[in-house]
């Protein structure tokens, strides 16, 4: 059978991309219990367990082997590694961009592994992951950037848009997927009802399953059962895998951005872009230079 886990990283932060990863994984039976057991045993559980800023050598190497199996070839450079696993790669990611913006995001070479991580490190883990009877499928993220997070925001509410990353990855994974999938998916801020929310899974038959205070499940036609679970990182394998990538393509960002500012002001703090005080200070001391640098507010920071 085929499950395909789905979380989202940066909700909440103030600066830096809004991430929603999709891992697929297929097995001869999902035995949830187990493989989260092992996972533990091996680390890989919630990215907010495994990873902080400062803190991303164990995921930055389980990233690096999880790009390097599907892709063939090891990430060397922070442009590798977003182009094996964004939704439409590096191209798509630039593409909405204007200079001289782009340039906090994109003109940083960061050569990887940057936080220290291990890539034959991480190849050992997934091996031990593939004894347990598993085989990695499909790694994929959609990176909302301040820039587009912002244009969204416009439309809708940051769960609609949350929502609507999800239901994308879920298709892209049925498209390549023999059969239909069991989706298991974080549960996307306070929402319990998803039925009526559907943005792209809206256009097919939907049944709802169960909506209870920790677990709203749907059949959707075509695409197999959707699940929103609370602590579904830490309750579900693939979750949690999604759940360490989406936190290394945010880390990797805000290393670009943090470079980029240092580079012309080294008494800047190295800020992580959630809503902390170094973070504030940053955002203070940094606006005379991004005035001078001409860098778009609204790709700077996000309006909420």
């Amino acid at each position: 059978m085929w499950i395909v886990g789905v979380d989202e990283n940066g909700m909440g932060p103030s600066l830096g991309p809004m991430i929603a990863t999709a891992v697929t994984l297929e097995v001869e039976r999902y035995d949830r219990c187990r493989l989260r057991r092992n996972g533990l045993r091996a680390g890989i559980t919630d990215s907010k367990e495994t990873a902080a800023f400062g803190k991303m050598a164990h995921t930055e190497s389980v990233a690096l082997a999880l790009a390097e199996r599907l892709t063939g070839r090891r990430p060397e450079d922070a442009d590798a590694f977003f182009d094996a696993v964004a939704v439409g790669g590096l191209a798509g990611l630039r593409a909405p961009c204007p200079e001289p913006s782009a340039y906090q995001c994109w003109s940083e070479p960061v050569v990887l592994p940057a936080f220290g991580g291990d890539v034959g490190r991480g190849h050992r883990l997934l091996d031990r992951v593939e004894r347990w009877g598993v085989a990695i499928r499909s790694v994929q993220s959609e990176v909302a950037c301040a820039r587009r997070l912002n244009a969204e925001l416009g439309r809708q509410s940051k769960l609609g848009v949350d929502l609507a990353m999800f239901e994308r990855l879920l298709l892209s994974a049925r498209e390549a997927a023999p059969e239909e999938l069991l989706a298991l998916c974080g549960m996307v801020g306070g929402i319990r009802r998803y039925g009526d929310r559907f943005h792209h899974l809206g256009g097919r038959d939907v049944e709802v399953v169960a909506e209870e205070r920790r677990l709203s499940s749907y059949r959707v036609a075509g695409l197999g059962e959707v699940r929103f679970e609370v602590s579904a990182d830490a309750r579900h394998l693939p979750v949690a895998l999604a759940s360490m990538v989406g936190k290394y393509v945010r880390e990797l960002s805000m290393e670009r951005q943090n470079r980029f500012y240092a580079g012309h002001d080294a008494s800047l703090p190295r800020a992580s872009g959630y809503r902390d005080p170094v973070t504030r200070r940053f955002i203070r001391q940094s606006a005379p230079l991004r005035r001078r640098l001409r860098i778009a507010p609204d790709c700077f920071r996000r309006v909420r």
